[in-house]
């Protein structure tokens, strides 16, 4: 028998179950499986913006029993799993000293100078050197503008695609990791560091066949292995300068890693990965995803973070991953959304604190018309909800106009 109820009543023995509701509704409901062994494990769920659970109410009480000794016959108390020591991910912590509209043109120049970064950084790891003074500027560069307005270079990383894959990937992963800590409340020199470790965790591919990285097919035994050396090369190549920080080595040996052990270059698994490793592989995941490569379409970020959410408690700590989803926003910035009263619009400002209720530039009326840009915030003003997210080139709406990006 199920009960729901506050996490702050949770008492030590009890059990928490994942009832199957739709993350995106609850997004405040802890669901990961779990006895509770102590009043420090309530706190910690608690900590992580947590407010709701399901008990099983007979798992529990057998448990109890056996804690206070009430029952001779109950099974063998589960061990708790450990929890990493995962800071919020929620965006919350800055404060805008912009609006989007006035940090969206900085937002652009500095994007388009960071992927010509990766591209220089590129060709100088393929000859075995590493800029690190180049890329530690161009990260102080991101992160200033991320904490004007982090939702700027969020919507560009999956919206601005005209160079090559291997350069805007380097950026938008180090963009992701940088937003995470500092909405984690991280200090300046802790963003820099994460933000650095996205944007060098794949340099190991510039020694890599360029055949290789732009394969329309699936690739041979062979040549997987051969792919998969490029987080080893990544630590050759940034042993080659002297300061470089522990987080850009510990983002390139375990970006690839995975929570169930199923990843590479070591298999590493469970409490063997550190909360950086866990965290880049996401990363890592979401921008491949959600962008267009020679062998496949780009999926849009809302289906994107719903399949890496599938794979909670597998290929990544359901915790982690919970944690860069409400960071991310479940309607990424960008991403143009039907309501459930017909209108259409675009997301301009994700809510850390209600990931399922933006605030959405409406655009056109339920009959299809252009309307008076008018902003909702979904959570505040509106009865209506999100229905669904269209794909923009058959919603008849611009994105990157309505967000003053063209």
């Amino acid at each position: 028998m199920l009960r729901n109820m506050y996490v702050k009543d949770l008492k030590p023995g009890m059990r928490v179950v994942d009832p199957g509701i739709d993350w995106r509704t609850r997004p405040y409901l802890y669901a990961s499986e779990r006895f509770i062994d102590s009043e420090n494990t309530v706190q910690q769920i608690l900590a992580q913006g947590y407010r709701e659970v399901y008990v099983d109410l007979a798992l529990s009480e057998a448990n109890i029993a056996k804690r206070y000794g009430l029952a001779a016959d109950c099974l063998t108390e589960p061990s708790a799993s450990r929890i990493p020591a995962i800071r919020s991910g929620s965006r919350q912590a800055p404060s805008r000293r912009a609006t989007l509209r006035e940090e969206l043109p900085h937002a652009v120049r500095l994007h388009d100078e960071a992927v010509d970064c990766a591209r220089r950084l590129m060709h100088f790891a393929g000859k075995g050197r590493l800029c690190k003074d180049m890329a530690e500027e161009m990260i102080g560069k991101l992160t200033d503008s991320l904490e004007r307005n982090p939702d700027a270079l969020f919507c560009l990383s999956f919206m601005r695609c005209h160079a090559p894959y291997v350069y805007t990937h380097c950026v938008n992963v180090a963009v992701l990791l940088a937003a995470f800590s500092l909405g984690a409340g991280s200090d300046k020199s802790r963003v820099m560091a994460y933000g650095l470790a996205g944007l060098l965790c794949d340099l190991g591919k510039a020694m890599l066949p360029v055949s290789l990285l732009s394969a329309r097919r699936k690739l041979t035994d062979a040549e997987q292995a051969l792919m998969r050396r490029h987080p080893m090369i990544v630590c050759e190549i940034l042993s080659s300068s002297s300061g470089v920080c522990a987080e850009a080595f510990t983002a390139a040996l375990e970006h690839h890693e995975r929570y169930d052990g199923s990843g590479y270059p070591h298999g590493l698994s469970g409490d063997d990965l550190s909360e950086l490793g866990q965290l880049a592989g996401i990363a890592d995941s979401y921008d491949a995803m959600s962008s267009s490569r020679p062998f496949k379409s780009a999926a849009p970020p809302h289906k994107a973070l719903a399949m890496l959410y599938h794979m909670r408690g597998k290929a990544f700590h359901s915790l982690l991953l919970e944690r860069f989803v409400r960071m991310a926003g479940v309607y990424p910035v960008g991403s143009v959304v039907e309501l459930t009263d017909g209108y259409r619009g675009v997301v301009s400002a994700v809510n850390p604190e209600n990931p399922a209720k933006p605030s959405v530039t409406l655009v056109l009326d339920p009959q299809g018309r252009s309307m008076r840009l008018h902003e909702f915030d979904l959570a505040r003003d509106a009865v209506a909800d999100i229905s669904r997210c269209i794909p923009a080139e058959l919603s008849g709406i611009d994105p990157a106009f309505i967000l003053g990006l063209a």
